[in-house]
């Protein structure tokens, strides 16, 4: 499944830091449940620091996400924050 293949008003998880600090997207897991989880480099803590937001909202606000490859569920990708090319992550 691609991110922008999904409903516009699917809600996926980020942070504060993302939205508010522009904080840019970094990790983004498809996880097993078929949500999105998407998250920059600041360290995440506590709960009140996770919003839902949309699609639509979250493709807006970072454009780099429609360049997302195909993603099964359990699976999640990274880049470094300047790129636009995205790789699937090392299991650990």
């Amino acid at each position: 499944m691609k991110l922008k293949e999904e409903p516009k008003n699917k809600t996926v998880m980020t942070t504060s830091y993302v939205l508010t600090n522009d904080s840019p997207i970094t990790f983004v897991l498809y996880d097993e449940d078929g949500d999105w989880q998407l998250f920059g480099e600041d360290e995440v803590s506590e709960d009140e620091d996770a919003y839902l937001v949309s699609i639509d909202e979250i493709l807006e606000l970072e454009p780099a996400l429609r360049k997302l490859p195909d993603m099964q569920p359990g699976q999640a990708v990274v880049r470094e924050k300047d790129s636009t090319r995205w790789y699937f992550a090392e299991e650990e």
